[in-house]
C-alpha cells in the first residue's frame, strides 16, 4: 500500500470528515473510522485505535491503528481530542510515510474524552506504613503529624514500603519507596513530628477545685510527653495535696494544679509544743506562714514575741526546733 503520489486531496464536512487519497491502482474498499464518545490509554501515547473503531481490510486497519494521534494525558488525567484532529493527524501520518488509500471516512463522535488510567499510591497509606513501623519498632513513640503525599502512577499494581532514615528529638525521617515489577518508581523522604509516651500521675475521676486528693482519684497511665509536661511520675508527689482548679477525669496532674494541704494557715494561733528530755513545755503562738504537716514555718511566741522555728505537725499543733 505505499506509494511515491503524494496526498491529493482533503474534504471535511460538518457531518462526515472524508479523507480521499488517490492511487495509481484504486483499492477496493474505502476504510472507515467511527472516532468514539470515550477512549482510555496506560502508554505515554493515544494510538488512533484508542479512540476510534477502524473497519477495512486487515491491512488497512494494522495501517491505520498505529497512527499516533497525540500524546496521552498526564496519569489520572483526561484530555478531549476533537474529529477534525484527529483526521488531521491521519492526513499528516499518510503524507509523511507516503501511503496512499483509496478512500478513509472519518465519521462518529465530534470529540473523544481520553482518559490515562493509573493508580494512586501514597496518601494514607504512607500514614499507615508509619503507624505500622512505629508500633512494631518504636512502640514508645507517638506519631503527632506526617505529611502524605499523592502519587499518581502509570502502572495498574504496585507495592509500596517505609524505612526509617533517621529520628531526633521530636522528629523521624523516613523513606517511602514505591515499586512496580520489581522496579523502583518513586521515592520520598517524608519527616514526621513525634513525641514519645511517660508515665504520669493523671486524675482518675473528676476533681474539683479544693478538693483533698486521696489514693483513689489518681492513677499512672501513659500519655504523650508534650501533654504530660509538668505532671509527676509518682502518685505519692500528688496525694494528699490540695486541686487549685477543677480537674477532668484522664488529664495530667501538672504541679501548678496542686498546693499543699495547709493544716496551718498563716495568722491562725498554734499550740507550740517544746520537748527535750524531761522537759515538756506547751506555749501559745500565730502562724507566720501556711503549713502542710511536715513543713518548716515560723511562729511567732505571743508572750514573748520572739519568732520561732517550727515543725507543722498532722494534729495542727506545732513542735519547736532549737536552734
Amino acid at each position: 500500500m505505499r506509494c511515491s503520489e503524494p496526498l491529493q486531496a482533503l474534504k471535511l464536512n460538518p457531518l462526515t470528515l472524508t479523507l480521499l487519497f488517490f492511487l495509481f491502482s484504486a483499492a477496493s474498499q474505502a476504510a472507515e473510522v467511527f472516532v468514539k464518545s470515550s477512549g482510555k490509554v496506560e502508554g505515554e501515547r493515544v494510538y488512533l485505535s484508542d479512540v476510534a473503531k477502524i473497519e477495512g481490510s486487515p491491512v488497512e486497519v494494522e495501517v491505520l491503528k498505529r497512527i499516533v494521534v497525540s500524546e496521552s494525558p498526564q496519569p489520572c488525567r483526561s484530555k478531549t481530542l476533537s474529529k477534525r484532529e484527529i483526521a488531521g493527524k491521519i492526513a499528516s501520518y499518510l503524507r509523511e510515510n507516503k501511503v496512499s488509500f483509496k478512500e478513509i471516512r472519518v465519521k462518529g463522535a465530534p470529540f473523544v474524552k481520553v482518559e490515562r488510567s493509573c493508580t494512586v499510591a501514597g496518601g494514607e497509606r504512607i500514614r499507615e506504613l508509619v503507624g505500622e513501623f512505629l508500633k512494631r519498632n518504636y512502640p514508645d513513640v507517638i506519631l503527632i503529624s506526617l505529611p502524605s503525599p499523592t502519587l499518581r502512577l502509570p502502572v495498574g499494581k504496585f507495592k509500596d514500603e517505609v524505612s526509617l532514615d533517621s529520628m531526633g528529638r521530636g522528629y523521624a525521617r523516613f523513606v517511602y519507596k514505591v515499586y512496580s515489577d520489581g522496579k523502583l518508581l518513586k521515592k520520598l523522604w517524608i519527616t514526621a513530628r513525634i513525641d514519645r509516651k511517660v508515665k504520669v500521675a493523671v486524675a482518675k475521676v473528676p476533681i474539683p477545685r479544693g478538693t483533698l486528693i486521696r489514693p483513689e482519684m489518681v492513677e499512672i497511665r501513659e500519655l504523650p510527653s508534650l501533654k504530660a509536661r509538668g505532671a509527676p511520675s509518682e502518685l505519692k508527689e500528688v496525694v494528699g495535696k490540695v486541686a487549685v482548679r477543677d480537674l477532668l477525669a484522664g488529664e495530667p496532674i501538672k504541679e501548678r494544679y496542686l498546693r499543699p494541704n495547709f493544716i496551718v494557715k498563716r495568722g491562725m494561733p498554734v499550740k507550740v509544743v517544746y520537748d527535750s528530755g524531761a522537759v515538756h513545755i506547751e506555749l501559745l503562738g500565730v502562724a507566720l506562714e501556711n503549713g502542710a504537716a511536715g513543713n518548716i514555718i515560723k511562729v511567732k511566741n505571743l508572750s514573748t514575741g520572739k519568732i520561732l522555728r517550727c515543725r507543722v505537725e498532722k494534729d495542727g499543733s506545732v513542735t519547736f526546733l532549737s536552734e
